[in-house]
Formats: structure tokens, C-alpha cells, sequence
């Protein structure tokens, strides 16, 4: 298993000139308003769903090339999850402002993560919270860029491999996921010179696209943890109960830091869909 990058400053570059390129002939655009969020209307830019009857099972063969977005000959590749909406033409263009969303972390983000390490005689260190901040203007001139490469639909949602078109950043990754087996690294944690490497993992949430974002928020704050080197906040509330020697104890750490370079290169789930995992890196030269 290994990973090539090219130099990070160059990506960048070609990154953020796309914040000043020419998002389309308005006359053929339009917007889909829900929340806080815009959704462009580019129907040169879509194309037709593959309908599935039930629901896809993103383990089998036929379907986890979804979950596979590393680097593709250098292009930026992101895979979107939208839930079953009630127009379901909408879903594509939600699907895209999504990828556009991750693109925008990618180039960079804020993270505010508060751990928790919890102690009975051993340690376990979980996540309790997270806050991601990250660039929404530069997501909607982005969202212009995104070319969508696979576009499945079934009984749940909507699902897209999507590509940021005209953005290179070069890259190989061997472990691929495919014919039904478990990837490697869910189990042996890649070592990737020049990059730090950590795996996110939940359990389901209702939606796919909770699952995976939770798992996804996983994967950054354990790299923003390991880039962050002051602590901004650190305090400890102890709830003790004395029985013998054992005893109960939580750690709260709180972790805020800036991460460039954050990306996606696979997702999986159990077979049954119980637990979701995300496999990511960033460069440790921040």
C-alpha cells in the first residue's frame, strides 16, 4: 500500500485560482434555495441516474468502486451521499453542492474537537464533539467545477462519484476495495511518508450521508489532533467510584487547529451496515 503525492504548495496554487474562474453562462443556470446551502442548476453538467430497485449495498462488487476516491491520474475525486428527498430530480444538485463542500474542507478548514479518554483500569479514547468550519463561497464558485462521473439512485437516495474538473493533484493508492473483501487498511493503518494517516469509524446513523460525514468528522479531528501542536484548551472532570482499586475517570481535551490538505481516500461498512469507516490523510508539513 503506498501513496504518492505531488508537492502540496503547487496544488494549492492551481486550488485557489479556482476561486476567481468563471462559474458558466448564468443564462443557464439556476439555484435551488434549502437552508443556508444553494444548490446550482447545471444541466450540462448532469447526467442520467443508473436506477437501482431496493437499496445498494456499497460492500458488493458491483457497487464499492463508489467508495474507492483516491487520486484518479491526479484528478481530485469525492463521493456524495444524498437522502431520498420528495422532488427526487433535486437530488443530484444537492449531491454536487456536497462534493463542493468536501473540495472546500480539502483546501482548508478550522477544527474545533473535544476528545474524550475515558479510564476503568484502561484507557479508551473516543470523540465527543466537533465543529468544522470551512470556506462556503469558495465551495459555491467550486460547485461550478465539480463533474460528476457516476450517478446511482435507489429506493434511499442519491449517490455520486464526482471529479473537481480542471485540478490536479497527483497520487497513487494501491489497496483498492473490491470483490466483497474488507479493505487492508481497516485493519493494518498505511504508513505514508510525508502524510499523516488516520482512520475514522461509527456506528449507522439513520441516513448513509450521516454515517459517512460522522465518519469522515472522525478521521479530520484524529489528524487535527495529531497536527495541533498546542493544546488550546485541556481540563479534566473526574467522576470516581471506588471499588477495590478499580475506578472510573474521563479526560475531556479540546483540540483547535487549522488542516490543509484534508482527503478522502476510501470509505467502507461492515456487511451488515453497522459500523461505517473513513480512511484519510493530510500532509504533516502544515
Amino acid at each position: 500500500m503506498k501513496l504518492v503525492f505531488g508537492i502540496l504548495p503547487l496544488f494549492f496554487i492551481v486550488f485557489i485560482s479556482c476561486t476567481s474562474a468563471p462559474s458558466g453562462d448564468s443564462g443557464t443556470q439556476s439555484t435551488i434555495q434549502e437552508g443556508n446551502t444553494v444548490i446550482q442548476n447545471n444541466p450540462a453538467k448532469e447526467i442520467e441516474p443508473v436506477v437501482i430497485n431496493g437499496v445498494i449495498n456499497f460492500t458488493d462488487p458491483e457497487y464499492s468502486f463508489f467508495w474507492d476516491t483516491s487520486p484518479d491520474n491526479g484528478t481530485l475525486v469525492f463521493f456524495s451521499s444524498i437522502p431520498r428527498k420528495a422532488n427526487r430530480e433535486e437530488e443530484i444538485r444537492f449531491a454536487a453542492a456536497d462534493a463542493a463542500r468536501q473540495a472546500s474542507i480539502l483546501y482548508n478548514a478550522k477544527v474545533d474537537a473535544k476528545f474524550a479518554v475515558k479510564s476503568n483500569n484502561r484507557d479508551l479514547g473516543f470523540l465527543e464533539a466537533i465543529n468544522i468550519q470551512y470556506d462556503k463561497v469558495l465551495a459555491g464558485d467550486l460547485e461550478a467545477k465539480i463533474k460528476i462521473l457516476h450517478h446511482y439512485r435507489d429506493n434511499e437516495g442519491t449517490y455520486i462519484l464526482a471529479e473537481l474538473d480542471g485540478v490536479n493533484y497527483r497520487g497513487d493508492f494501491d489497496e483498492k476495495p473490491g470483490e466483497g473483501n474488507d479493505p487492508d487498511w481497516l485493519y493494518n493503518v498505511p504508513v505514508l511518508p510525508g502524510y499523516l494517516v488516520s482512520i475514522g469509524a461509527v456506528e449507522r446513523s439513520r441516513y448513509k450521508i450521516d454515517s459517512i460525514r460522522k465518519a469522515d468528522e472522525q478521521a479530520l479531528a484524529s489528524l487535527a489532533k495529531q497536527v495541533s501542536v498546542v493544546v488550546k484548551a485541556k481540563r479534566a472532570d473526574r467522576e470516581s467510584e471506588i471499588s477495590g482499586s478499580a475506578f472510573s475517570e474521563t479526560n475531556y481535551e479540546v483540540t483547535s487547529t487549522y488542516i490543509k490538505g484534508f482527503y478522502v481516500l476510501g470509505r467502507w461498512s461492515t456487511d451488515n451496515g453497522h459500523t461505517y469507516y473513513t480512511l484519510a490523510v493530510c500532509p504533516v508539513d502544515q
